[in-house]
């Protein structure tokens, strides 16, 4: 929290302001009722204004509070005492929960309308445009001291609600992750053995020769482009961006396969084109993929 030098630093007061204030002090006394009127009337504008001025008697204290507030801003010594009775009036609108924008906004009123009175009483002069610079300073002062504190608690809720979300979505997304492994891992021990089988079969006659060879070697093809994908998995994990490569690897295995279990049947000579086409667009993906990824 700054202290009430620090303010002062930061908006350049000085003796001449003080006096400056000590000149219109009776301006502040002559509209100290109107402004209270006026400045409730303002209040009205604002839909939630019952929420937070929910009965008589806190409108009441509200309007003595304000009022009270109005006068000091002319006749107080801007030390330390005057600093802690601005902490006291946030202390009261944290208290009612009034929101930080609506202390901003009523401040523009605030120095809407004594400018409008300095105005009025004093005319259009130097003296009263340094008056009026005077005034700006003190309202800059108080909003500063009364809407720091709930900047601060504001941003410092923001950034707790922040870290939970991301804190949340991480748990989600080490959920998906872990599953995702899991399942990879799940279907290379399945494909394994299924490539054992396969063995199995050539190796007992059950299945000829050429096109258990092919089908064991496109078996082992999409095992080897599932492993790119689970060690590319546990890579993103550790905080690796995910090469978008790997997936099309694994689709061009695939068809791969598919590929070399149809060339063994030449009533199929359309479905291989087409397959064929399959895998030099992939091909050409994967080689463009690849290029793009080794200049990054």
């Amino acid at each position: 929290m700054e202290t009430i030098e620090d303010l002062k630093i930061r908006y350049n007061w000085t003796r001449e302001d003080e006096e400056n204030l000590a000149k219109v002090f009776w301006i502040a006394q002559r509209y100290k009722e109107e402004f209270i009127e006026e400045f409730y009337r303002y209040l009205e504008n604002f839909s939630d204004t019952s929420k937070y001025l929910s009965d008589e008697e806190t409108k009441s204290k509200h309007k003595e509070n304000i009022k009270n507030w109005f006068v000091s801003l002319f006749t107080s010594k801007y030390d330390d005492e005057y600093l802690k009775s601005l902490l006291r009036v946030k202390e009261a609108y944290e208290k009612i929960g009034l929101p930080p924008h609506s202390v901003q906004a009523s401040m523009s009123f605030v120095r809407s309308y004594i400018t409008d009175k300095v105005i009025k009483e004093m005319g259009c002069s130097p003296q009263t445009g340094k008056i009026l610079s005077t005034i700006n300073k003190v309202l800059d002062i108080n909003l500063s001291a009364m809407i720091n504190s709930f900047g601060k608690e504001e941003v410092d809720l923001y950034s707790n609600y922040q870290h939970l979300l991301i804190q949340n979505i991480r748990r989600v997304s080490w959920f998906f992750d872990t599953f995702i492994i899991f399942t990879l891992a799940v279907v290379g021990v399945f494909l394994i053995f299924w490539i054992v089988y396969e063995i199995w079969l050539v190796s007992v006659g059950s299945l000829p020769l050429e096109k258990g060879g092919l089908s064991i070697l496109g078996s082992v093809l999409v095992l080897y482009a599932i492993s790119e994908l689970l060690t590319e998995e546990v890579k993103h994990i550790r905080g690796s961006g995910l090469s978008i490569k790997v997936f099309v690897g694994v689709a061009l295995a695939a068809v791969i396969r598919k590929v070399l279990i149809i060339s063994l049947s030449p009533e199929k000579v359309q479905e291989l084109i087409t397959l064929s086409l399959v895998t030099l667009a992939l091909g050409v993906v994967f080689w463009l993929i690849y290029k793009v990824e080794s200049k990054t």
